[in-house]
């Protein structure tokens, strides 16, 4: 089998398909697919795009169901099962909140709190409503924004595309945000470097992500939101989940800037194939499948 190797600019970041084939072709057509099945889900999940599934959504009248996709509708259910598992540290409907965070930035001026709001009316991610196929907003209508889990569902799209052309060997990071397939020949998995660490993972079959509080900042203020307080979290050590899925460790990796390490691994410590690491945390033998930078 040979190796092939492509980058492109996709959801802002670049965007690395690594895989190993049979044929240069069957590769080729194969990454072209998974680019394009990318660039479709941040069709529907960006909410920097005006014309995106997600902004429409803004429109919404209280109370009255929308149809969704089924991508936008898995967003939503694997939001809510880390929401449950956080005890409401994760919430992709804080989009107004973090609206207001770019607002700040762009004017050099401290991103307001939400404290308040959140007091009268409770946490935003209390007013979604999901159901087969479409979501109901409560008043006042919550913005969605799936920045703390997007790139991992859009990895773990592209894994489920390459496969469905005949490649099951392959990695896709999408700007650190990582879904592992099957593991490269004679190795038991995807050599992925922790960020900020010399500690090496070796992958298959799953999703690694790592967040950090401290990535961007006013001030004390990072552009992490506690949406259970209305209040921007200081910075902190980085949290690196991994996780049976790139959605699940992504999202989970946001939550855990919110909870911190510690708080994060007691939260998930029944959930098999989820490992929690941090310079918080003494690290675990092992990872989701295998033992210990792309492969």
């Amino acid at each position: 089998m040979s190796r092939s190797e492509y980058a492109r600019v996709r959801m802002g970041t670049r965007t690395r398909i690594v895989m190993y084939t049979d044929r240069p072709d069957q590769a080729d057509a194969a990454a072209e697919a998974a680019f394009d099945r990318i660039e479709q889900m941040e069709a529907v999940l960006s909410d920097w795009r005006l014309e995106s599934e997600v902004v429409a959504l803004r429109s919404s009248q209280p109370a009255t169901w929308r149809g969704v996709s089924p991508d936008l509708e898995r967003a939503l259910r694997v939001s809510r099962v880390v929401s449950d598992m956080t005890a409401g540290a994760f919430d992709p409907a804080c989009g107004r909140m973090t609206q207001s965070w770019r607002q700040a930035r762009d004017r050099g001026t401290p991103p307001p709190t939400w404290n308040e709001e959140i007091a009268e009316v409770g946490p935003p991610g209390d007013r979604v409503q999901i159901r087969s196929g479409g979501v109901r907003f409560m008043a006042p209508v919550p913005w969605l924004d799936f920045g703390g889990v997007g790139k991992g569902l859009a990895a773990d799209a592209a894994i489920g595309t390459l496969r469905a052309h005949g490649v099951s060997a392959a990695m896709v990071d999408i700007g650190g945000d990582i879904a592992c397939g099957g593991p490269p020949p004679i190795r038991s998995g995807w050599r992925v470097q922790v960020p900020g660490s010399h500690i090496e993972l070796e992958l298959a079959w799953c999703g690694v992500a790592t967040s950090g509080a401290g990535a961007q900042s006013i001030g004390p203020d990072s552009h992490i939101l506690d949406p259970r307080t209305g209040r921007w979290m200081q910075r902190h050590d980085d949290v690196t989940v991994i996780a049976p899925s790139g959605a699940m460790a992504d999202a989970l990796a946001s939550a855990g800037c919110v909870l911190g390490a510690p708080r994060l691994a007691r939260a998930v410590g029944g959930h098999d194939g989820i490992i929690v690491r941090s310079a918080a945390l003494p690290n675990p033998d092992t990872g989701c499948q295998g033992g210990s930078t792309g492969q």
